[in-house]
């Protein structure tokens, strides 16, 4: 029995540190950005709302709510720029999943939910991608 009391506080606090994330119904799509590039991330604007700045192998804080978002190979369909290492990084719906191919028929809605959605760089040049998590 002692053994147990000992033990106790342990097994709360495990049991504590494991719950989840309490999210209520969700009315739109809400999205959290993770940064995978390897770099800080400044200055961020993702569909013309503002997200600012990740640090590297962060994620916001908070959600980011869109009324509507696409997805096409698994790559979030955005318009987007932030600035790593003093220069501005670039993604476009236009360079997303298969380059030059149009969003339908493999490409989709988001339903009303909430998503991760990290941000990774794309060789070659400046540009950053959105890879749905």
């Amino acid at each position: 029995m002692k053994k147990l009391i000992v033990f106790l506080p342990l097994i709360l606090i495990l049991i504590a540190g494991c719950s989840k994330e309490e999210l209520p119904a969700p009315e739109a799509i809400h999205v959290k950005f993770v940064n995978q590039t390897g770099h800080d991330l400044s200055e961020l604007y993702v569909n013309n709302l503002s997200i600012g700045e990740i640090r590297n192998g962060s994620s916001t804080s908070s959600y980011f709510t869109y009324p509507e978002l696409g997805e096409q190979f698994g790559y979030a369909l955005v318009e987007a720029v932030g600035t790593i290492q003093g220069e501005k990084h670039y993604a476009s719906q236009a360079c997303q999943g298969v380059c030059g191919t149009a969003s339908a028929p493999h490409g989709k809605w988001l339903d009303i939910g909430y998503y991760k959605i990290a941000i990774r760089l794309a060789p070659p040049g400046k540009y950053i991608e959105f890879v749905m998590l």
